[in-house]
């Protein structure tokens, strides 16, 4: 389409336009004359502030005529590469032409500047969650038209509620009263997806949530379905089109993290097809857990050696899998486990609750519930204050709360109940302030979720010992011994030489350990076994006494004890403790 002349971009002189083109005027000795720039006529449409969470970036939209008169796509570039033109061919094609001369991109890149007077500003949002905003809190999300929040293609189906429906609130209050599975499940997956919008605060009460939800069960449980639910607090959401998967790299999933602030995600199907799948997909669930169990993002530096901003995790995450990834003691105490089995969940229930999240509902649950939190907590300075001051207080009275029921348990799983019971709090809060629940109710619903709670850490704390490398160590070991791969002689037995693959002696109360043979055996295993035994050698017997799984009577971790013709350094591995965590392990 061609337009007329009086639509043609306003450059100031010495610029003008004659014949389609851009020209100058020049003055020279000899007198002016027209210096042509170039073919086409570019001007500035808009610049663009693009807001990513960590640094902000001047784009701008371009717009152009052709010599012809027709207009050129509008097309956008960043700041940095106005100037050099790279992207005229490629953006705008061979015939857009800039003319020969030393000063010809830069006297066309100051006129295509000088049109910015006439341009619209905005800012573009490539991030969610908590913004202040010209001294307002807002909570971003896509789908609202201010301000603007644009994510990634393979986010795109993150989107916010214009309104809240009326329905939102009873259908809220039924999911927690009456739950499609059970609530064993459905209730730490309430409190997880509403302390999510708290991220923000949480994190400068220096309290921010440090874990993932794994969310675990065979194929046909319904993990993602499940999960598609809670995201659709958030977006819209189905078990086919989780945004994140263990087929992205992991980078691309941390990366994404950052993006996805104070909202859920879900990383889907841990699911390996072979050891070499699951070594690889085992290393990306440990990146993961990780990233979101330290929240420390990678410093990354620029060509020019300068700190590129930091990008942790800054929303929190489900994991779904058919079975624990295997990321050893550590990376287990960054996870808060579920486990969903077969057939536990009420079907007809499922598609009710999913039928509504299809319409909005659940996202209109959020907005209502974030606008709560802004009207409550965040309308001035002082409150705000108080309400960080507020969530650092509750998140070590709840955390010193579990630690009197004395647990025996990994240190971080005091802080993921904490977490987890601020969530299902503010939850109750919120429906009692909307008049959903009465005081009382929400009382009762609380004190019955914290017990839930703490069964449940109780049942993690026994599954978090199974991952502890002493414990590892004792199960391998028997394994060997058992199979005939590992050799103990007996203490009394009449022999001068030691058998091949003969790792110590053995008596009724203890093993007798060559400490390094012993432990050179069970690395051997977990390698064969496509897994990694990531304690050394020298560290092996403090692990084992910190147990109480090896004699350390006299306050050595080994002890020289005479067999046959000479004195050995062994490990005096009890066998009494060593077949209780057998046992253990079988039931």
């Amino acid at each position: 389409m061609k337009k007329d002349e009086t639509c043609y971009p306003n450059y100031p002189e010495p610029f003008k336009i004659m014949d389609g083109c851009l020209y100058r005027e020049v003055q020279s000795r000899n007198g002016g004359y027209d210096q042509k720039l170039c073919n086409f006529l570019p001007y500035i449409i808009s610049e663009v502030t693009v807001d990513d969470g960590a640094e902000e970036v001047k784009r701008l939209r371009l717009g152009g005529f052709r010599q012809n008169g027709s207009c050129l796509p509008e097309i956008d570039v960043t700041g940095n590469e106005l100037g050099s033109f790279n992207w005229l061919i490629e953006k705008w094609g061979a015939d857009c032409i800039l003319e020969i001369g030393s000063t010809v991109k830069d006297s066309v890149r100051y006129a295509i500047q000088q049109t910015a007077h006439d341009a619209d500003r905005c800012t573009l949002y490539q991030v969610t969650g908590w913004k202040k905003i010209a001294g307002r809190w807002l909570y971003l999300m896509p789908g609202r038209d201010s301000p603007r929040v644009q994510l990634p293609d393979k986010l795109s189906r993150y989107e916010g509620a214009e309104e809240m429906d009326p329905e939102a609130l009873p259908v809220l209050t039924y999911l927690l009263e009456h739950p499609p599975a059970p609530k064993e499940v459905i209730w730490p997956l309430l409190a997880f997806t509403f302390l999510t919008p708290l991220n923000h605060f949480l994190h400068a009460a220096n309290c921010e949530p440090k874990f993932v939800f794994l969310l675990q069960g065979r194929t046909g449980a319904r993990k993602s379905s499940l999960a598609a639910l809670f995201l659709s607090f958030f977006g819209c959401f189905t078990a086919s089109d989780l945004p994140l998967s263990f087929r992205d790299t992991a980078n691309s999933i941390i990366h994404n993290a950052f993006t996805l602030k104070d909202v859920l995600t879900c990383i889907d199907d841990f699911h390996p097809c072979g050891r070499q799948e699951e070594q690889k997909l085992t290393a990306t669930a440990q990146s993961i857990i990780r990233a979101y169990g330290d929240r420390v993002g990678r410093g990354r530096l620029r060509p020019d050696s300068s700190a590129m901003a930091v990008r942790p995790p800054q929303g929190n995450a489900i994991i779904t899998a058919e079975f624990p990834p295997e990321v050893g003691e550590s990376g287990s105490a960054r996870c808060f486990a579920v486990e969903l089995e077969q057939d536990v969940i009420d079907l007809n229930e499922l598609s009710i609750f999913q039928e509504k999240a299809a319409r909005g509902i659940l996202r209109g649950c959020m907005l209502g519930y974030t606008q709560w939190l802004r009207g409550k907590f965040l309308a001035d300075e002082e409150r705000e204050k108080r309400f960080v001051s507020v969530l650092h207080s509750t998140f070590a009275n709840y955390r010193n709360d579990f630690l009197r029921a004395r647990i025996r348990c990994h240190g971080r799983l005091p802080e993921i109940v904490a977490w987890l019971r601020i969530g299902m709090t503010m939850l109750l809060l919120y429906l009692e302030e909307r008049e959903q629940l009465s005081q009382e109710r929400s009382e009762e619903l609380l004190e019955e979720f914290v017990s839930l709670l703490y069964d449940m850490a109780r049942s993690q704390a026994r599954s978090n010992d199974q991952d502890k490398p002493a414990l590892i160590f004792v199960r391998k070991l028997v394994s060997l011994i058992e199979s005939g791969q590992a050799v103990l002689v007996k203490k009394d037995a009449k022999t001068t030489f030691l058998p091949k693959d003969c790792i110590g002696y053995e008596d009724e109360a203890y093993y007798y350990l060559f400490n390094d043979q012993a432990h050179r055996a069970v690395r051997k295993l977990c390698e064969d076994q496509g897994e990694v035994f990531t304690i050394h050698s020298r560290s092996l017997p403090k692990a084992l006494a910190e147990e109480g799984l090896i004699d350390t009577a006299n306050g050595e971790n080994t002890k020289s004890i005479r067999f046959m013709n000479g004195t050995w350094r062994v490990l005096c591995l009890y066998k009494d403790r060593v077949r209780s965590i057998i046992d253990e392990t079988m039931e």
